[in-house]
Order: C-alpha cells, then structure tokens, then sequence
C-alpha cells in the first residue's frame, strides 16, 4: 500500500472507498454523518439509501454502490451495526461516551472503529479490486478519524493485505 496527500475526490483512480458502519436508521438509512461517508453522502444523496439495502441484503460488507465518471464508490466498512458496551469506555467514540452504560447496545456510529472489520474489509476490497481489475484504489486512512484508531496500529494491518494498487490518502 502507498500512501497520498490531497483530496481523494479530485484524484484519478478507479475507485474511491469511504469507511462506514453498519447501523440502519429506521428509514433503512445507513448512517453516514461523519468524514468521507458525509461527504459521499452529500455529494451522492442516495448512498445512504442504497447501502442500508445492501447491508439488509450481504451485511456489513464491502458494497460497490455506483460508479461517477467512470470511477466506482465503494463502502469500506470500519465499524459494526451494533457493538455491546462490556468494560470500557474506550470502546465507544469519545463525544458519545457519556451516552451509554455497561450492558447497552452500542449502534455502529457510536463504537469506535474495529480493527478484525477493517482486515475483513481489506480482504474483500482486493477480491473486489482483482475482479474488477481496478489499477488504482483510493482509501482514507480507514478508521483514524471518527473511527478514533491511531494509523500506527490500522497501517501495518493493511500493509499485510493491500498492494501497490492502494493509495492510504490524508487530506
């Protein structure tokens, strides 16, 4: 894996990955209010539709959801649709931490980001890259930001699974 500095919309690639969680509003919504799922939500107002029927029909898995200029929109999944709080608050995103207690169920936006979610993830992105013979896969640095992971601990993850076909790209 390579990393890049820039904004990952204005990049040439084939695809461009967006890290989600795999909570669904009553609507059928796939919550996408922070960082790059915002932004493809904004920018795609559909998504969030979309996804929450793909995560009702695969699972919280990795989902190509549409293509825009040629260039196809992936869901990376980071984090899980529901995550039991056991022990500690580490376990929840710091601005939610006060929100919830030991036993409660945890929806997937409010959790930090998991790492085993994001090695799976990994793992059906190259399946999905090789079918598809994409040459250039844009990901954020999945679970660092409101995922709430330190790069140092998620990069070495993805350095075991992603080639020289993926681009970790900070803004």
């Amino acid at each position: 894996m390579k990393e890049a500095r820039g904004n990952m919309w204005d990049m040439s690639c084939d695809a461009i990955c967006i890290s989600t969680n795999g909570f669904l509003k009553s609507s059928g919504e796939c919550v996408m209010g922070r960082g790059c799922a915002k932004e493809a939500a904004e920018f795609f107002p559909e998504i969030p539709k979309l996804l929450g029927d793909r995560i009702k029909k695969y699972g919280n898995v990795v989902n190509k959801l549409r293509h825009y200029e040629g260039v196809a929109i992936v869901a990376f999944p980071v984090k899980p649709e529901m995550n039991p709080f056991l022990s500690d608050k580490n376990e929840v995103v710091k601005h939610m931490r006060d929100k919830y207690k030991l036993g409660d169920q945890v929806p997937g936006w409010a959790c930090v980001a998991l790492i085993n979610i994001i090695e799976q993830s990994a793992k059906q992105l190259v399946e999905m890259a090789n079918k598809h013979d994409w040459e250039t896969i844009l990901i954020p640095r999945v679970g660092c930001g409101f995922g709430e992971l330190d790069w140092k601990v998620v990069k070495p993850v993805l350095d075991k699974i992603l080639d020289d076909r993926f681009y970790a790209v900070t803004f």
